[in-house]
């Protein structure tokens, strides 16, 4: 999914310039990159869309620079109003094609689980890879299809499909997630007496 939106410069800096921003419907933004970082300011409804689009720290976005054209960015941290959830702040990180980049990377699953069809239940013990990746083989998620997992069943780290250029920056083999039993498949498990005796207790 192509990800745009439009950036503007921001005069100055500081509380009250960034103040002045938020109230004219505009998001303070640093773009961040080549040894500098400018002031600039995003459309707070565009950026808007592009957070409910599922916007990632992983995702790639054209960003359209007053005076300068297209480059691409990275959203590497959104700043929020502790109880409005209102965005204050936007760090915007410029993509060198020639330099790795560092990115949290989310893990999903896709699928009805097998083992969670007969009654376990879906753990989840890594959500995000941190990642070093070449700006050409950066992706915006990993996908672990689960369908065939059965109770007991785990997904490693080695099981994903990860580009072969990625560097992992985390040791070993983690579980990734699992099929957990649960109370009702561990009662299934048991000898009838066993299991009403359970159920008792």
């Amino acid at each position: 999914m192509e990800r745009k939106i439009a950036a503007t410069k921001r005069d100055g800096r500081g509380k009250n310039v960034a103040r002045r921003s938020r109230v004219a419907g505009k998001v303070p933004a640093n773009l961040i990159g080549s040894g500098k970082a400018e002031a600039l300011e995003l459309d707070a409804k565009d950026f808007d869309r592009l957070i409910q689009s599922g916007l990632r720290q992983s995702s790639e976005i054209q960003l359209d620079v007053e005076g300068e054209g297209t480059i691409k960015v990275l959203a590497k941290e959104i700043q929020r109003h502790p109880v409005s959830g209102e965005v204050l702040h936007v760090d915007l990180y410029r993509i060198n094609p020639s330099q790795k980049l560092r990115v949290n990377v989310p893990v999903e699953t896709k699928g009805f689980a097998r083992g969670v069809k007969a009654g376990g239940a879906l753990e989840h013990y890594i959500r995000q890879l941190r990642v070093r990746t070449p700006p050409g083989s950066l992706k915006e998620k990993i996908e672990v299809d689960i369908t065939n997992l059965q109770v007991g069943g785990q997904i490693h780290l080695k099981d994903l499909d990860i580009p072969g250029d990625w560097d992992i920056m985390m040791k070993g083999n983690p579980i990734i997630c699992k099929i957990a039993q649960s109370r009702m498949t561990v009662m299934a498990d048991k000898e009838p007496g066993e299991a009403e005796a359970a159920a008792e207790s």
